[in-house]
């Protein structure tokens, strides 16, 4: 390693090589892709990384928002990667238009674009990471801006050092430090003007409230820095707290979660184990609110929905489970024919037929998730469908017809497992509420020659 006279940068470059080593951030095999925008930050960046030994390569976005200064970037970057001796990858990007497409802010837009790019040029040349500029300024804004927003206990601790293939090499340092090397060293960079305007909440943050904050307390940048990484480990206990109380209050059935009402609110804090239990399946903290005043108000049959999921507060409990399950379906079953189908919550429907040997009982309880039916009792054609109210048939081994609704109410079966519930039909009669019971003049009898023989499958979930 070269050894640096100037004791500010040697001090830097040495909190850089102590901070990836603490932090195994990297295997000397990595292939490290850096984001360089070409500004203070990922110029020192890739300094450090490229003095350090690391195999890396250079990529660059070019948004196309700041017309010839976003080209001047693009060129000081690809000039950069020629003089470190690294491969440079760029793309342009219409991020007006993308953003206005997509229905986002340009800020998003772009951060969708940029990051979706980094993802594809790892894959495609071999790089094991992603590595990105951030610092501890960027930590302690990003926590404030938050904070003003509002959020949790993973809002407090801000940006990570490591998420999922994004890596932040120098998390550890202040602004001032990284200016401090790049001034010493001599590195080039380019400023973005649109940093010194105040148009921007971050901008406004970094020039008007961080400045008062640091007069308070001129060491807040160390202070802050200890403060993150307690209330990062206060976050890691707590989701060993949470991971516990949702493995002992919630069972997984069929695809769909049921959470044991009685025993989450014997517990402290309970609203918010469900808020944070809740976080997976898509629903906000707000939205986890309503959900607690209905159950508080005992109100059984209400329905919230996520962008993927349905949460039911029904006799048993809370059910989570996904939306598939309420869209309806109709598939026919092709007579004479084996096969298998997919249905829209993810559970398999297979079906073949067989001859009958004398005297054959069906192994499994009507209930169960296999059928067993006279094939030559059953009209054609053959349909499996989502039940409809006002369906009607014969239960096995009972007078007269009955509601699939009654029977449903009848065996408690809860909502969302109501709203997948399939029938299998044959010409316009139901022969099979699937899984609760057979009709009963498709039985299997004495006389029975042929039997169709149905599989439901149930799909697993996955939280």
């Amino acid at each position: 390693m070269q050894s640096y006279v100037n004791k500010r940068v040697s001090a830097m470059y040495d909190s850089f090589l102590e901070f990836i080593n603490d932090q195994h951030l990297f295997q000397p095999t990595d292939r490290v892709l850096l984001a360089v925008s070409g500004g203070l930050d990922s110029v020192v960046m890739t300094d450090l990384m490229v003095r350090a030994g690391f195999a890396v390569g250079i990529a660059h976005v070019n948004f196309g928002l700041r017309g010839a200064d976003s080209d001047a970037d693009e060129a000081f970057v690809t000039q950069l990667a020629v003089g470190y001796n690294r491969p440079c990858h760029t793309i342009r990007f219409d991020t007006t238009s993308v953003a206005r497409e997509r229905g986002l802010s340009v800020q998003v837009a772009a951060r969708q674009l940029r990051y979706d790019w980094f993802e594809a040029v790892a894959r495609e040349h071999g790089y094991t990471w992603i590595a990105t500029a951030h610092h501890q300024n960027d930590v302690l804004e990003t926590l404030l801006l938050n904070l003003v927003r509002g959020t949790g206990l993973a809002g407090l601790r801000s940006i990570p050092i490591r998420q999922g293939r994004i890596v932040r090499p120098l998390w550890f340092a202040s602004r001032e430090e990284v200016r401090v090397y790049a001034q010493e060293r001599g590195l080039p960079w380019r400023e973005d003007v649109s940093n010194m305007s105040d148009k921007y909440a971050r901008n406004r943050l970094r020039h008007q409230v961080v400045p008062v904050l640091e007069a308070i307390n001129p060491h807040l940048i160390t202070t802050f820095g200890r403060t993150v990484e307690r209330l990062r480990a206060a976050e890691s206990l707590l989701n060993e707290t949470l991971a516990a109380s949702w493995q002992a209050c919630a069972r997984e059935s069929s695809g769909m979660w049921t959470i044991d009402l009685e025993w989450l609110r014997a517990q402290s804090e309970w609203a918010f184990r469900l808020s944070e239990w809740l976080k997976p399946f898509g629903f906000p903290y707000g939205q986890v609110q309503e959900v607690v005043r209905v159950v508080e108000a005992g109100q059984k049959g209400q329905v919230f929905r996520s962008a993927t999921h349905g949460l039911w507060h029904d006799r048993a409990g809370l059910m989570v489970a996904p939306l598939s399950v309420e869209i309806p379906y109709d598939f026919p079953l092709p007579s004479g024919e084996t096969g298998t189908l997919l249905l829209p919550d993810g559970r398999q429907v297979s079906w073949f037929y067989q001859e009958s040997p004398d005297r054959f009982v069906p192994p499994n309880e009507p209930d169960a998730s296999v059928g067993y039916l006279d094939a030559d009792q059953l009209d054609q054609p053959l349909h499996i469908r989502s039940w409809r109210q006002g369906d009607r048939f014969r239960p096995l081994n009972m007078q007269g017809t009955k509601l699939v609704s009654d029977l449903l109410n009848d065996r408690k079966v809860s909502l969302p497992e109501r709203a997948r519930t399939a029938v299998l039909t044959a010409g316009d009669k139901v022969v099979w509420v699937v899984g609760h019971r057979l009709a009963h003049e498709v039985r299997i009898t004495d006389s029975t020659r042929r039997i169709l023989v149905v599989r439901l499958q149930n799909s697993e979930s996955k939280r």
